[in-house]
């Protein structure tokens, strides 16, 4: 499995559409509206993932990925195994629509899907948040792909992505932020998954994956773009 370099490589010439510069606007924002304590929370937390063993628990390249069948933004049901017949399968973990890293990553995305389209690969992007927020969001961004519900991180935790609050973050989220994860999600508990993108073959196995604990770097669409097109020659 690959973690995020922190050094992103520019791969194109149209800075608007790279990922990691909206990304970095965002960090340079929440990082001087955030206090020095606050900061020191979320970076604490990041490093219990990293140092704790949760990012092991993640399923690696070779691994055969779980099949779902969960609802889009339009009610539908997605299958894993449909989309798979046509070709490979994108699939993208982020927090919610109350994430502005992960907004940024999902607009991104779209901005790419056609590409990734004409490579005969498919994209989903799964979320625990509630169907009624996934329908808010992918209406107000004119989303192309299918953006589908992972009630109580069910997904997730096959893909060994998800974790539970400490009570020192759960404080700063509903104090600092005032999101309520567990109403947001409208589940069972305080729960997100750690942000991954997993490439996934017609056979079932992943390909490639690409995670990291630290919710504000994401892989670049571009980076997976070419990955699916050298894979499709």
């Amino acid at each position: 499995m690959q973690e995020i370099k922190k050094e992103v490589v520019m791969t194109t010439d149209h800075e608007s559409f790279l990922l990691e510069t909206r990304l970095k606007k965002q960090r340079d924002f929440w990082e001087s509206k955030l206090t020095a304590v606050e900061n020191e929370i979320m970076e604490r937390h990041i490093n219990f993932l990293r140092e704790s063993g949760a990012v092991d628990k993640i399923l690696k390249k070779g691994d055969i990925a779980p099949k779902f069948n969960l609802k889009n933004q339009h009610n539908e049901i997605i299958t894993s195994t449909d989309l798979l017949k046509n070709g490979p399968l994108i699939v993208s973990f982020y927090r919610g629509s109350w994430c502005p890293y992960c907004v940024e990553e999902v607009k991104a995305l779209n901005t790419f899907y056609p590409q990734i389209k004409e490579t005969g690969a498919d994209l989903v992007v799964l979320s625990p948040q509630s169907l009624q927020r996934t329908e808010k969001q992918a209406s107000e961004i004119h989303l192309k792909y299918s953006l589908l519900v992972d009630e109580d991180n069910k997904i997730g935790k096959e893909f060994g992505l998800v974790y539970e609050f400490p009570t020192y973050l759960k404080d700063l989220y509903q104090g600092r932020f005032n999101n309520n994860i567990q109403e947001i999600n409208e589940g069972s508990a305080w729960e997100l998954p750690i942000p991954a993108r997993f490439i996934i073959g017609q056979d079932g196995k992943i390909l490639e994956v690409h995670a990291d604990p630290d919710y504000r770097f994401r892989p670049e669409p571009i980076t997976t773009l070419n990955y699916l097109k050298n894979k499709m020659k």
